[in-house]
Order: structure tokens, then sequence, then C-alpha cells
């Protein structure tokens, strides 16, 4: 008895079979469990980064002035959308929306669960997890400025179509919302075809009177001149700025001012000859939704294409140096303000195609327009670049110009143009939320 009782106890044929038998089930569940976890981490976050994208669209719909309800109603859209476009085994509850008393913030909060695979074996179908997101504006300042073409080739169907767009994105960069909290936001313009027109700002870019006098020898022997002219011209029409600073910032001074227009005689056809420019004087940086409104209403088409003369003021206008030229409300953030952020959207339809100072070594209106850019983008400035309807060389000077590849847009329509500006303005509004 004893000997079978050993022999029974020394035989272990089986043994593998039971103890694999009895571990299979927790080896699955915890292979279940890594499996599900890695799925539901995935599922975590693909969800985060949709509701981080549905906040700050959100915010783009408050920007624009929509109701608490309509935003509400817009985020779930938004997550609801991408996650059935996304297949994801992931049921969730309608995002909550919840929007602070006297802010610009919005919170976000979803409940979600994924479906389990094996882990269902201990009685788990499902695993909860939860998102919170959130943004708010109000928390920078902003100065912006637009430069536009108005050359005759602008005529009167691209013209509309410029306005219209660039009254959109006035209203996305002002919202109409009066208690929006957005902090500082300031908006300046300018234009450009033939010249600029530097408007009041004329005597102290130039150091010359609006009012001027040019004279001129019209007849002349071995003596010298017999017959003095003289001609007064009396407007506020600039070329390029002259001198060593010529493609800077620095403030216009003795040596560094701007060029004014002139009269000269032309002996061949013994006449004077003007030189004039579009009348659209600059517009300093505002928050003032109507002077902005009447400055885009004012604009007419006409002239050559001086792309880099247009380049420079909006550049004017964004520059501290400047700030004793401009009104004190509208003097220029410093580059390095904390907290801040500049940037100019230029336009085009066209070709840069005229320039004054081309014997001082600085080159054409494109090679002028390359220089300012790239000192431009050096001092922190955003430049997003619109070329409307404009041949390879007007593109290629403005893809040159812009920050980024992503900065630089080439509508064909005036939808296009429409959903090129609206993008840029929220582009610049994101600079604006925190989530």
């Amino acid at each position: 008895m004893l000997n079978r009782l050993t022999t029974w106890i020394r035989n272990r044929e089986g043994n593998v079979a039971i103890i694999l038998a009895i571990a299979i089930v927790p080896i699955l569940v915890l292979v279940g469990i890594a499996i599900d976890l890695q799925n539901t981490n995935t599922s975590r976050q693909f969800l985060q980064y949709t509701m981080d994208n549905a906040v700050i669209a959100g915010s783009r719909e408050m920007q624009a002035g929509k109701s608490q309800a309509e935003i509400a109603n817009y985020i779930n859209d938004f997550v609801d959308g991408v996650v059935k476009a996304k297949n994801y085994a992931v049921s969730c509850k309608p995002v909550e929306v919840n929007f602070s008393k006297g802010t610009q913030d919005i919170n976000a909060t979803i409940k979600c669960q994924q479906e389990t695979t094996l882990t269902e074996l201990i009685g788990y179908h499902y695993l909860e997890f939860t998102i919170v997101s959130g943004s708010t504006y109000g928390i920078g300042n902003v100065d912006v400025t637009f430069v536009f073409d108005v050359s005759g080739s602008m005529g009167t169907s691209k013209m509309r179509a410029l306005k219209d767009a660039a009254y959109d994105a006035v209203d996305v960069l002002l919202p109409k919302n009066p208690e929006a909290n957005l902090g500082k936001v300031r908006l300046g313009m300018a234009s450009y075809s033939t010249m600029a027109d530097a408007g009041d700002y004329f005597t102290a870019v130039t150091n010359e009177q609006p009012k001027r006098t040019y004279t001129a020898c019209i007849s002349s022997n071995r003596n010298g001149c017999k017959k003095w002219s003289s001609y007064t011209v009396n407007n506020t029409c600039v070329k390029e700025r002259l001198g060593s600073q010529a493609l800077t910032d620095a403030d216009p001074g003795p040596n560094e001012w701007i060029e004014a227009a002139e009269a000269v005689y032309n002996p061949y056809y013994r006449r004077w000859e003007e030189q004039s420019c579009n009348p659209t004087p600059p517009l300093p940086l505002t928050d003032d939704r109507d002077d902005l409104y009447d400055y885009i209403d004012d604009l007419r088409a006409s002239g050559n294409t001086a792309g880099h003369i247009g380049i420079a003021w909006g550049w004017y206008l964004l520059a501290p140096n400047w700030d004793s030229v401009w009104p004190s409300a509208s003097k220029p953030l410093a580059y390095d303000e904390p907290d801040s952020a500049k940037a100019m959207i230029i336009m085009t339809d066209g070709e840069f195609n005229i320039e004054y100072n081309y014997a001082d070594g600085h080159g054409d209106s494109f090679a002028q327009a390359k220089k300012l850019c790239d000192n431009i983008k050096d001092e922190g400035v955003r430049i997003y670049t619109v070329a409307f309807q404009a041949p390879r060389a007007g593109r290629e000077v403005l893809e040159y110009c812009a920050t980024s590849t992503e900065y630089a847009f080439t509508p064909d329509s005036a939808d296009e143009l429409k959903d090129a500006y609206t993008k840029i303005a929220q582009s610049i509004s994101d600079l604006r939320i925190t989530y």
C-alpha cells in the first residue's frame, strides 16, 4: 500500500496540462486588459485632440457673435461628426459645454466608454474615461496690418471681391459682441499702386509740405539758362525711402526721409508732368470697426503695382520705431512685448512692376520686396500673403514673403478670396486661444 501511494505521488504526467488549464483564464484576462487599456488610451488621445480642436472652433464661433446655445451645438456636432467618421469602438455622452460668466472661457467635458475584448471574461464590458478641454480669449495683444493692391488691374469686380473678403476678415478679428473681453486687437490698413499716399503723415515722413514748388530751366543758351519755369503741386504722394535705411523700419528723419512725389518738366512735350498716386492714406492701428469699414469702402483701383512700397507701409504701421509718427492710440507694440503678436497680410493681383530707387543699389520692386520681407520676418512678424488671380511673378514674390507655405494663399475666384481672408483671420485669432 505504501509503495502504491509513493508511486502515485511521484507520477507527474498531466500536471502541466492541469496547471495550464487552471492558469489560462487569468492569462487571457491579463492579455485582454493590456489590449483594452491600449485601445482605450488610443481612443482617449484621439478624443482629447478632437475636443481641443472643437473648443478652438467653438471660440471662433463665439468670436463671430454666435449664442452660447449655438456654440454648444456646434461643439457637439463637431465631436460627433469626427467620432463617427473614425468609427472607433467607443460611445460617448453629449459634450457638456460650460461658459464662465464675465469671460470668454469655454469649458467642455465628455464621458465615454470603450468596448472591451477579453476583459469581458471578468465582467467588464466597457472601460470608462473622461476628457476635459477648454479655451479662452482675452489673453494677449495683437497688431495686424492689411496691405491692399489697388492698382488698375483690380478693376470693378476684383475690387468688389476684395472689399467683401476684407469686411469678413475684420469681423472675425474684431467680433461684434461689445461685451467680449478679447484683450487689445488693433488693425491697420495700407494700400499701394503706383505709389502710396501718406495723407496727414506726409510732412512727418518726408520733411516737406503737401503744397510745394518745383523749378526747372526750360530754355538755355551758351551763357546759361534764359528762362525758368515753376510748377506747384499739392498732394501727399510718396515713393520709397532713400539712403542707408531704405529697407528698414527706422523712424523717418534726416538722411532717412521717404521721398515725396515730384513734378518734372518734359522738354519734348514742353510741359510739366506731376507724379501722382491713388489717394487712400494709411489707417493707423485701431479697433474702431467703422473706421476700418470706411477705409475699405474708399478703396479705388488705378495705377501700376509698386508692391514694395505697400509692404514698407504695412511694416511702418507695425514698427515701434514709428511710434512718433502715429497717433497715441495707434502706437505699435514693441516687438518683444510679452503675450503679444504681430501679423501682416499682403495682397496683390499682379506682378511688382514699378520702382523709383533702383539706381541706389536696392534693385527693382521685386528685389526690394524680398529684402523688406526678410527684415520684417526677422522681427518676428508673421506674414500672410494673398495672390489673387496673380501671374507667376506675383505669386512667386508673395510665396517668398510668406512666413511659410501654409501662410501663402492663391485664390482664383471671389469665393476663394473670401475663404482665404477668413482662414487668415481665424489663424491670427488662434494666436490668442489657449486650452
